[in-house]
């Protein structure tokens, strides 16, 4: 076979492939529209099957995060605001957050406090307000506060430190104040504790590996308090 009748076989091959490719994707589209296509080409799970409402709570890590991208199905709202502190979350969850009436409630923070000199025990107070909060106003609500995120740092480990103070803490208050604790952060960090570099564009915010990193944990926590009836 000559390179000319090789190349124009590859031709044939590659269109035919592609129009495989295509009519799939026009038959997902057909049956169920385009977050079955997506499930299909990046294994995201759905939640379609639940008709509540989730609030994602927290600073730019949340607020950059495509939430219908990578929670398909789950009606999520992000109240992420870039640069927010805990206190802050806490002061506008009456705006942001209860006049979603959420059904879940997943909460990031606590980097920036860090960044700006908060103590560990005011983050973890600011949290825990958070927490108490939501469940006063909204009691049949299930939360989930997310470990702080591994960050990318020098070789003194100061903030590591600290995120893993304030994360141990968080794990161990989560049964008395009535939240789920998510460990996101072992899925993030290096044996050293650091952010893994292969999941950030800048050593703090997750990229699409990151957030693809973090999803089939918070997945899994969020499909246990709906599957387990953890709900109302």
């Amino acid at each position: 076979m000559d390179k000319r009748v090789r190349r124009t076989a590859l031709i044939i091959l590659g269109m035919v492939i592609l129009a495989g490719v295509l009519a799939a994707g026009q038959i997902l589209l057909r049956q169920g529209g385009g977050r079955q296509l997506r499930q299909a080409l990046f294994g995201a799970e759905s939640f379609s099957d639940w008709d509540g409402t989730a609030v994602f709570l927290g600073d730019s890590i949340t607020d950059f995060c495509d939430l219908g991208y990578y929670y398909p199905g789950l009606n999520a709202v992000n109240a992420g605001i870039s640069g927010d502190v805990t206190g802050r979350m806490q002061e506008r969850l009456e705006e942001d957050v209860f006049s979603h009436e959420p059904d879940i409630l997943i909460l990031l923070g606590g980097i920036n406090d860090l960044f700006l000199g908060y103590s560990d025990g005011q983050i973890v107070a600011n949290l825990t307000a958070i927490v108490d909060e939501t469940l006063a106003r909204f009691p049949d609500a299930a939360v989930l506060v997310q470990s702080i995120y591994p960050v990318a740092e020098g070789p003194d480990l100061t903030v590591t430190g600290h995120i893993r103070s304030i994360n141990g803490q968080l794990e161990a208050l989560a049964e008395e104040h009535g939240y789920t604790y998510v460990d996101v952060y072992s899925a993030l960090c290096t044996d050293d504790g650091r952010l893994e570099e292969s999941y950030s564009y800048d050593g703090l915010h997750p990229n699409d590996a990151g957030y693809q990193a973090v999803r089939p944990v918070l997945t899994a926590a969020i499909e246990a308090v709906i599957g387990h009836g953890l709900l109302g």
